[in-house]
């Protein structure tokens, strides 16, 4: 008879190292159902727009998730698996917790538990840990301890330099004009939404390059994808109203 082995995946939408670690767990799944592996998404809320469903399954269907997902709504049950950082993987056998590794990486070692128990005898998947470059966030709002300043010619990363109509809530930095954030990384993202639910035409400059970006629900975008990753300097320009939660670097 087949064992079935549990791996709860702590998983937010609005989450760039969520989404990276996502795909790592996805190669999991897909190797070792076969043999026994049942994977669920647990989606507590990292903001309150996460609190919404229907948001969460148009996240689902962007990103083509297969793996079934629970709303942790009320964050009930990462609380009773004393989690409160994300992502998380947790491996559950016999109703016990045999496994748990908070953050990225560490896939080798999932890979290797999940074999020795289910005692499956064919390739691994990673024969070395997968390496990625891993940038802290920078946050906006007032509950992660966000950095605003007025802009300055001499920028350090971590901070976030306004110019124009902005004001600081809890969660987010909201309003209209311009930004400005020294950047690492090849990938730029940021979590955003426009504040009346009208599509807002950011206006993007990145040291000489230009581009817009069309702004409506809340959710991660994708600004710009990059060969180097090098510092380099980033403008973001709105005339209407707009929410920003965090900037995040891959």
């Amino acid at each position: 008879m087949t064992q079935t082995l549990i791996l709860f995946d702590i998983f937010s939408y609005g989450c760039m190292n969520c989404l990276r670690s996502l795909g790592y767990i996805q190669k999991i799944n897909n190797k070792y159902v076969k043999y026994g592996l049942k994977t669920i998404l647990i989606h507590p809320p990292e903001w309150d727009f996460e609190k919404d469903s229907n948001n969460i399954l148009r996240a689902v269907k962007k990103h083509d998730i297969k793996i079934p997902i629970i709303i942790d709504k009320d964050k009930k049950i990462i609380k009773k698996l004393k989690i409160n950082f994300w992502p998380t993987q947790v491996l559950i056998n016999n109703n016990k917790i045999i496994y748990k590794h908070v953050g990225g990486g560490n896939y080798k070692k999932l890979e290797n538990k999940i074999r020795k128990i289910l005692k499956v005898k064919s390739n691994v998947l990673f024969d070395n840990e997968p390496r990625y470059t891993k940038f802290p966030t920078i946050y906006a709002g007032k509950k992660k301890k966000g950095r605003i300043s007025e802009l300055k010619e001499k920028l350090k990363f971590g901070t976030i330099y306004k110019q124009g109509n902005w004001k600081q809530n809890n969660e987010f930095l909201q309003g209209n004009g311009s930004l400005t954030i020294k950047t690492k990384g090849k990938i730029i993202s940021f979590v955003a939404a426009s504040l009346n639910k009208k599509p807002i035409n950011l206006k993007i400059r990145l040291n000489n390059n230009i581009k817009n970006l069309k702004i409506i629900e809340p959710r991660l975008y994708k600004i710009i994808e990059l060969k180097g990753d090098e510092e380099k300097t980033l403008n973001l320009e709105t005339k209407l109203k707009i929410k920003i939660y965090s900037f995040a670097f891959e």
